[in-house]
């Protein structure tokens, strides 16, 4: 991760690649989010390009730290009735 580019306007924006959502993922992203936004952070851009996948509830996890107070998933079965 790092502090990629700060715009005139004002926005400082963070870069952070995540390569696999698996348990550790959680923690090393809320300590990344953490220092940026220590180093003047305002807005973020987290790469996926190149995910090879891995634990859905970890992916779930960290769209918590984006998405707050909103779902950020639904799961349904073939019937596409929502679980």
């Amino acid at each position: 991760y790092k502090l990629s580019e700060k715009r005139k306007d004002g926005t400082n924006v963070g870069y952070v690649r995540v390569s696999e959502f698996n348990s550790l993922v959680n923690s090393k992203l809320q300590d990344a989010l953490k220092d940026l936004k220590s180093q003047g952070a305002n807005a973020y851009v987290l790469d996926l390009r190149s995910n090879t996948g891995g634990a859905f509830q970890s992916a779930v996890e960290i769209s918590g730290f984006f998405f707050e107070d909103r779902v950020a998933t639904y799961v349904v079965d073939s019937n596409q009735v929502e679980l």
